[in-house]
């Protein structure tokens, strides 16, 4: 789909979502890169599969200044391999409030429900601990259900294209794990809060430091290689090795800006 171009009258996500459902769809449509549709043989203007069927949903209430894309890769697929929601801040940037892109052909790991079925939060309300292990030796990071599609660059690039044409000055979002935040600086985000604790976090992994301390193999999570890795360190984060509330911090990239900024130098993924 090529890129949505704004009215000149339009500015926010609140005046998008009073267009009139086609044009706002193509809009909000116009988020989901190349790529997405490509892999999964996908008519890249419908969003429908080669039996006409739409895998797209929009959610885009009138009254808000926010929109939820989901896309499906086959018709009756148990979860979405393509979520966004986006806001407005109170400062009228754009908001990454959620993105999920979940290769939805990998295997699935139950961490978001509990042994009783119940909601996990994606382990901030309880966890699954059988599954996050068995993610966690997948090679999967804390909240991933699925192995991810590599299509968060080009996600971003088209966010932040659309962000440009709504005038806004930045794109915004909260990092819900350590390795979140540790991902999008390597996308040229920096921190409007929050880069003390991550730069507190990376000294205490350091050869006798107060969280390598703590790396005594007590449960699956705390292995004491874990402080050599970001999905090592974010897994014993995880698993309160911090002994304090991890409080996602806030993150922003300036619109046409790389602002390369690394709490953990050196440390690979």
């Amino acid at each position: 789909m090529t890129p949505w171009r704004s009215p000149r009258a339009v500015i926010s996500l609140r005046q998008i979502n009073a267009l009139p459902a086609p044009e706002r769809d193509r809009c909000y449509l116009s988020l989901v890169p190349p790529a997405f549709c490509e892999r999964f043989g996908l008519d890249p203007l419908a969003f429908t599969d080669p039996q006409g069927r739409r895998l797209a949903s929009v959610e885009a209430p009138r009254e808000h200044a926010s929109v939820r894309l989901s896309i499906t890769h086959r018709a009756g697929a148990l979860d979405p391999a393509f979520f966004l929601r986006l806001d407005e801040s109170r400062y009228g940037n754009l908001q990454i409030t959620f993105i999920i892109l979940n290769d939805p052909e990998g295997p699935r790991f139950e961490v978001d429900l509990d042994d009783e079925g119940k909601v996990t939060e994606l382990g901030a309300r309880t966890r699954n601990l059988r599954a996050e292990e068995s993610a966690m030796r997948a090679g999967l990071t804390p909240g991933q259900i699925r192995p991810g599609l590599r299509m968060l660059r080009a996600t971003l690039e088209r966010i932040e294209a659309f962000a440009g044409r709504l005038g806004k000055n930045a794109i915004i979002l909260e990092a819900f794990f350590y390795h979140n935040a540790l991902t999008y600086e390597r996308q040229g985000f920096g921190y409007l809060a929050g880069r003390d604790r991550m730069e507190a976090i990376h000294r205490g992994f350091q050869p006798g430091g107060i969280l390598e301390a703590r790396l005594d193999g007590s449960t699956p999570f705390r292995a004491q290689s874990a402080g050599g890795g970001i999905r090592g360190r974010s897994w014993a984060i995880h698993d309160g090795i911090l002994r304090q509330r991890w409080w996602p911090p806030m993150m922003y990239r300036p619109i046409g800006v790389r602002l390369g900024i690394c709490t953990a130098p050196g440390v690979p993924f």
